[in-house]
């Protein structure tokens, strides 16, 4: 039986990560988990959508991150009942995310999955980055964000999901080193970055 095929796509804010993700899941007749993942995990966890929603940003400094990647990453389900919130929903997300990999093929954005799935030799991960004009107009054009605190507006985004990575992966966001592949869209755009990745995925099954 054919292993699945994941990508994993972590994405600078405005960079058009998801429209990616979306686009190359339909090109490839595959799923898409994004926002998919909250539900999922507040099934596993007990928690509502909407509270992990709202707090699945959240990072806490300690030594409980070593505590709890160990209980992620092992593959075994730890209560955490005295895990601090945002590191019981990261366990609920991280093994959502195993559970997927483990059944179907798909593209699952952000969430640490590219680190979450570091050890599957079957999962493509991408990293998706662009110039600040780029992003901003990209804000602007589908966020909706007044063009005066785009720029603001991005680089608080992007500080966050370093933040929240950099936390629980022992890794850094960004960094070209974890990644099997990167692609700029302020070069390429979307539709160029899908294709880019789709001849990426043909060019490592005819290996």
């Amino acid at each position: 039986m054919k292993n699945p095929l994941i990508i994993t796509i972590g994405r600078e804010y405005g960079s058009g990560g998801r429209q990616i993700g979306q686009a190359l899941a339909a090109r490839l007749g595959i799923s898409y988990y994004d926002k998919e993942i909250i539900s999922l995990a507040a099934k596993k966890s007990g928690l509502s959508d909407e509270f992990i929603a709202n707090n699945e940003q959240r990072v806490r400094s300690g030594l409980i991150h070593s505590f709890a990647a160990s209980a992620t990453y092992q593959g075994g389900f730890f209560s955490g009942q005295y895990l601090p919130l945002a590191e019981n929903i990261f366990i609920s997300q991280a093994q959502v995310i195993r559970d997927i990999a483990s059944k179907e093929s798909a593209v699952i954005v952000g969430r640490c999955a590219d680190y979450v799935l570091r050890d599957d030799p079957d999962a493509l991960s991408v990293f998706v980055k662009a110039d600040m004009p780029s992003k901003v107009d990209r804000a602007v054009k589908y966020y909706g964000i007044d063009a005066d605190k785009a720029e603001d507006r991005i680089r608080k985004a992007d500080k966050q999901r370093a933040s929240y990575y950099n936390y629980y992966a022992t890794a850094t966001w960004g960094d070209v080193d974890n990644y099997d592949l990167v692609v700029d869209t302020g070069v390429l755009g979307v539709e160029g970055a899908v294709e880019l990745i789709a001849k990426c995925i043909e060019l490592r099954a005819a290996k």
